[in-house]
């Protein structure tokens, strides 16, 4: 028996299990959310684990969990203003290091507040004090990238009436590198993806990430199932414009961002080489009944369905919530379950724990694929972030190997 129908055999025995029921899923997701109890932060493990991964001190982390007392506000005990803090006193010692000509220092703390500065604002800018703890961390990576062996390159991609603001990342020593689109999701920005960015560079591709639609800086527009408008904008002005070759672009899209890569992969766009999904919600969590939604704004999860309510230009509400999502799905509107249409490399990976995009999703996309990779990662719940550092440069890998079968 192959590696691939080993994993076959496995996800089909869990997609079973999974469409008995989504409003299950629902109730395990809504057990995660950062949230207030007694006074006191329940902070999941699970956020412990990525925020760590991208560069935070894990007993930092948890010492300061301690301090939290409320999500309202940015008054002592607030998240925003504990994590804030944090991102203050790094970026300070990353302009004493800059003045004494202490370059990788500077660079290194001001990564480090990079990471405190997205926790203060997580999960959603939508305050004004949310979005001057945005502007601080854009500002601080931009500080960081300045000091990066081959600077950071900001470039405005022009975009329905506006721009999109991309930060390209190009590695080292490397005349022509193939290029990866990077997009995050609801809740993690362009910024926020340097640990994974540099797996990429130092083996020898270009990255650029960016906002999707609705999100971070990309705030002149709301997100919408054509939002994917956005990726073939990037792909059509850095292959015009900034020279990077036709059949040696990939995308990478995680959570949201997954969603919309796999609209990209549909697209069958002879100029892209491959396409990775992370976490990608496509069908069950756009279809599911009312009195889920219901359930989970009662719960911890909540902040992540308003978040993304807000991002959609809808009412917070169960039905705004439902109403907005519905369009979404990938397979009442054709993208999906039409048997294997999408043509372009395709990866797909996460976690089997999660509600948002479970197995019966990761099936149907790899299912609607002719050359389609899936990856399992045990019981990961969504993105399964506790797998990444083996999964990443695992990834590098996979488009490595897909770039020089082009």
């Amino acid at each position: 028996m192959t590696k691939r129908s080993i994993l076959l055999r496995l996800a089909d025995s869990l997609g079973a299990r999974w469409g008995l029921g989504f409003a299950l899923l629902c109730i395990a997701q809504s057990a995660v959310g950062q949230h207030i109890e007694d006074g006191k932060l329940v902070f999941p493990e699970r956020r412990i684990i990525a925020f760590s991964y991208h560069g935070a001190d894990e007993a930092v982390l948890r010492t300061t969990g301690l301090k939290i007392n409320t999500r309202e506000g940015d008054g002592p005990g607030s998240w925003l203003n504990e994590w804030r803090s944090i991102g203050q006193y790094y970026e300070q010692l990353g302009d004493a290091a800059l003045g004494g000509n202490h370059r990788a220092q500077a660079r290194e703390a001001d990564l480090k507040a990079n990471v405190y500065y997205a926790l203060s604002w997580f999960p959603g800018n939508h305050t004004p004090i949310e979005d001057a703890a945005y502007q601080s961390q854009l500002n601080v990576y931009q500080k960081a990238g300045a000091l990066f062996d081959v600077p950071l390159e900001i470039i405005e991609v022009p975009f329905r009436g506006s721009t999109l603001i991309t930060y390209l990342h190009r590695p080292v020593g490397v005349e022509n590198p193939p290029l990866v689109i990077w997009s995050g999701g609801s809740d993690q920005y362009k910024a926020n993806h340097s640990r994974p960015v540099s797996e990429m560079t130092a083996k020898g591709m270009a990255v650029v990430t960016f906002d999707l639609p609705g999100f971070g800086e990309s705030n002149d527009w709301v997100s919408a199932p054509d939002s994917d408008e956005a990726h073939m904008a990037i792909l059509d002005y850095f292959i015009a414009e900034q020279g990077f070759e036709s059949q040696r672009v990939s995308f990478v899209g995680v959570s949201w961002g997954g969603h919309f890569a796999l609209r990209v992969a549909a697209r069958n766009d002879p100029r892209i080489n491959a396409v990775a999904a992370f976490c990608a919600p496509a069908h069950a969590a756009f279809a599911q009944p009312l009195e889920n939604i219901e359930y989970v704004l009662t719960t911890p999860a909540r902040m992540t369905y308003v978040n993304l309510a807000l991002h959609l230009g809808a009412e917070p509400t169960a039905a705004g919530i439902k109403d907005a999502m519905a369009p979404f799905s990938l397979m009442n509107s054709g993208v999906l379950g039409k048997g294997q249409t999408i043509t372009t490399p395709l990866l797909i990976a996460n976690g089997t724990m999660d509600g948002a995009a479970p197995v019966s999703d990761l099936m149907l996309s790899h299912e609607s694929a002719v050359d389609s990779d899936l990856w399992l990662l045990g019981r990961g719940d969504h993105c399964a972030v506790e797998y990444w550092p083996i999964v990443i440069p695992q990834l590098a890998d996979w488009l490595l190997e897909k770039f020089s079968s082009s």
